[in-house]
């Protein structure tokens, strides 16, 4: 099965960013919007992932202390592209605690020795608002309107999900919250 761990977002969060994605839907002449409850922040993605191993993994997240849940908050701070062949992949930028950067180094490091190939990729902090968009309008006039927070918010829950490609599109099923 297809796994990556994930902090699952506030509710004032998930409003402000459904609220980003109608600004986006009305500037694009195409989009395909990540659907409301699929939002999320990923710490970590795992991959495929043998039955073997999703239990060996959900034994040890049992015995994982994460910090308590108030210091693990963020904002929405900006909004972001990257350009791709089918258009353009949307982003909201998070500026994330320093305790929610040292959970993801320590999940880092329990799922390394577990036998889990990490992405060597620099970690951003973000959350994929929309894919294949082609914009109607331009990008600063649409970031112009997008909206950014100054409170921080408490991250909802720290998860284990199952992947799922389905007809209707992604499925992700929680398998471990703390």
């Amino acid at each position: 099965m297809r796994l990556f761990i994930a902090a699952t977002l506030a509710p004032k969060q998930l409003q402000e960013l459904e609220r980003a994605q109608n600004i986006l839907r009305r500037g694009s002449e195409k989009i395909s919007l990540t659907k409301a409850e699929n939002l999320h922040l990923t710490l970590h993605f795992l991959g495929e992932t043998e039955a073997v191993d999703t239990e060996r993994l959900l034994s040890a997240l049992r015995e994982f202390e994460v910090p308590r849940a108030e210091s693990l908050n963020s904002r929405l701070a900006a909004y972001g592209y990257f350009e791709r062949r089918d258009g353009y992949l949307i982003y909201a930028d998070l500026a994330v605690s320093p305790q929610m950067i040292g959970l993801r180094e320590k999940l880092g490091l329990l799922v390394h020795d577990l036998g889990f190939e990490l992405d060597r990729r620099r970690w951003k902090a973000h959350v994929t608002l929309a894919r294949r968009t082609r914009l109607n309008t331009s990008w600063e006039d649409l970031q112009k309107e997008l909206p950014l927070q100054e409170e921080r918010y408490t991250f909802s829950g720290i998860v284990l999900f199952k992947s799922e490609f389905t007809a209707a599109g992604m499925l992700y099923t929680p398998l471990f919250t703390f």
